[in-house]
């Protein structure tokens, strides 16, 4: 019997995006130095050789609650019920729960045998340089796996071995226009098309803030939550034209970029104007989402996941009805959007009792039928997107994942090209204050100097990046600042990797 331990309510945690980028996007995620430098009470504990007994208790920690009831019905129960003696224990936490939870699991020598990376600072390269993980190679065939021609260097694999294998898709992006639908017919403007352009999204939320009550808002933002605001700004900036935080045809940080500067002065105008909600400097993303769905909040710019988590708990709001929009953008021609290929969600803890039992189930969840089943739950798409077509989904999130497909494109990764960039990722230290805390200073406080901190926080990552080189080449890695420039890279389009 699959036994469970639920953590807070609510849908994935805000970190989901960030650890998709430590695993692709430009490589830019950082490792906390906490996160490095004091994982544990000394090493941890030696994995079993052998992979584990057959029998026993499979450990697995994640913070998807939308996916509870299929993980449980559809992954873990036919597992058990092919290997007789074998049960499987979630337990699922939110974010910040789960990070912590997984830190004193690590130093106590109590990590479960399989986890995702929720509530962890630091890139994926980052995590498995600090010994986190073990290699899956000795317990599975990944050659015969449909995602075999998915797996990467420097993404998946690190030193020849693999890791990990990608469960969903990386083309998404969480900064989609969910709507409420009867407050946007109400207000009468189209919940199937939307506006184009910024200037006409202002105008559509002043129409909705008109059109309402005193205690309805058009937008809603989850300003209390870092890691939201560092998503939400990069895909605004990618709205404007940007191509993420680092350049890729420069191998620049681009955080005091146009792009950069016009979506800031987008989210603060949108604040000025009184068209965000009073309370979203105290709101994470689940509460912002509670918000949401209590019909306080018109649009809220989110993840795909978003109406699976309400299929979960805010069952009526969908009834109510759910809409999406495209994203628009600066000057109203289509969006163009990166992200990097598909990252790993799960992993082999490095203390593993079990390890060959977890990566066969980890392994199962990339045949067909399962990935046709995960897209019913309606969180991130799978990694095989064809499936959505035919599965059981909500047609806005159907909607949603045809606009995706359009406007989000697979940038180019540099640790792919040179497996060194891993090397560096693992050796950067975190600079405070992060974007994040910039963008929610400026949202909070009228006089913060948003532009210089910006300045400095770029002028900071670029030479601790060149130190992290420095660092690296010492010890024999062959790797500059030159691996992040893809000259012949065409914005618009997928890269090749």
């Amino acid at each position: 019997m699959t036994q469970h331990t639920i953590g807070r309510a609510g849908g994935p945690a805000f970190s989901r995006r960030t650890l998709v980028a430590g695993a692709g996007l430009a490589g830019t995620a950082v490792a906390s130095p906490w996160l490095v430098g004091c994982t544990g009470g000394g090493e941890p504990a030696a994995p079993a050789t052998d992979g584990g007994a057959d029998t026993g208790t499979v450990t697995w920690w994640d913070q998807f609650r939308p996916l509870t009831q299929l993980f449980e019905e559809q992954l873990f129960t036919p597992f058990e019920e092919s290997h007789p003696g074998v049960t499987v224990e979630r337990r699922e936490m939110d974010g910040p729960a789960m990070g912590q939870a997984l830190q004193l699991g690590r130093r106590s020598n109590q990590l479960p045998d399989v986890h995702s990376l929720a509530g962890l600072d630091g890139s994926p390269a980052s995590l498995q340089a600090a010994g986190w993980f073990q290699p899956l190679d000795d317990f599975v065939d990944v050659d015969a796996s449909p995602v075999a021609d998915l797996l990467l260097d420097g993404v998946h694999r690190f030193d020849g071995e693999l890791y990990t294998v990608p469960v969903f898709s990386s083309r998404w992006h969480d900064a989609i226009p969910w709507l409420n639908t009867e407050l946007v017919e109400q207000a009468g403007l189209d919940p199937e098309d939307g506006p184009a352009s910024w200037d006409e999204f202002r105008a559509a939320l002043r129409t909705l803030d008109q059109s309402s009550g005193d205690d309805v808002h058009p937008l809603v933002v989850a300003a209390k939550a870092p890691p939201y605001l560092v998503a939400l700004l990069d895909r605004l900036a990618m709205s404007a034209g940007g191509v993420g935080p680092v350049d890729p045809r420069t191998g620049e940080y681009a955080y005091t970029t146009d792009p950069y500067l016009e979506a800031m002065e987008l989210l603060l105008s949108l604040q000025q104007d009184g068209l965000v909600h009073p309370s979203s400097a105290s709101m994470d993303t689940r509460d912002a989402r509670a918000r949401w769905a209590a019909g306080e909040a018109a649009v809220y710019l989110w993840g795909p996941w978003f109406i699976g988590g309400l299929t979960v708990q805010d069952t009526a709001a969908i009834e109510r009805g759910v809409g999406v929009w495209q994203l628009p953008t600066s000057d109203g021609t289509p969006p163009h959007l990166y992200s990097g290929p598909p990252g790993g969600t799960f992993w082999v803890s490095s203390q593993a009792v079990h390890a060959r039992l977890g990566a066969q189930i980890m392994m199962s969840m990339v045949e067909p039928e399962f990935q046709r089943m995960l897209a019913g739950a309606m969180d991130q798409p799978p990694v095989l997107t064809e499936v959505v077509a035919e599965a059981d989904v909500h047609p806005a999130y159907r909607r949603n994942v045809e606009l995706m497909a359009e406007s989000v494109h697979m940038a180019p990764v540099p640790q792919v090209r040179n497996p060194d960039v891993s090397r560096v990722l693992a050796e950067m230290r975190q600079i405070d204050p992060g974007i994040g805390q910039i963008v929610q200073a400026a949202l909070t406080d009228s006089s913060s100097d948003w532009r210089s901190a910006l300045q400095t926080y770029q002028d900071a990552i670029t030479a601790e990046r060149d130190r992290a080189i420095e660092a690296v080449t010492a010890d024999g890695a062959t790797v500059s600042v030159d691996d992040w420039r893809f000259e012949g890279w065409q914005p618009g389009q997928d890269h090749q990797q």
